[in-house]
């Protein structure tokens, strides 16, 4: 079996990222900074903030596309409840998994302050 080396991308996770010049058949692998993979964004740095931003803005984007469902006559509570439900539980997969600092930190309570 041959490596497809036009479909092949590579990417070194660092705290100090750097390229890698990897050479196969006279072509130069492509450096990724991120890549999508099993709907998580993975960075070359380690570093959980830029998919917590995407989350965040995918989240948003669902909370206002259903603004008349959170802005109606329905129980507070149960308003309440809804959005724990389908906007802070999406939001939230896996992030026990991540390390966070404390920029990211900050991002997660100003996006719970807006819910």
């Amino acid at each position: 079996m041959e490596m497809n080396v036009e479909k092949t991308r590579l990417m070194r996770i660092s705290r100090q990222p750097s390229l890698v010049q990897i050479i196969i058949d006279l072509k130069q692998l492509e450096n990724m900074e991120y890549f999508k993979y099993l709907s998580s964004l993975v960075t070359n740095d380690a570093r959980y903030t830029r998919e917590m931003k995407s989350r965040i803005a995918v989240r948003k984007a669902a909370f206002s596309k259903n603004k008349t469902l959170f802005t109606s006559k329905l129980d507070l509570n149960l308003r309440n409840k809804i959005a724990k439900c389908y906007i802070w539980s999406t939001a939230l997969c896996c992030v026990e998994t991540w390390t966070l600092r404390k920029v990211d930190q900050k991002y997660l309570d100003s996006f719970e302050m807006w819910c």
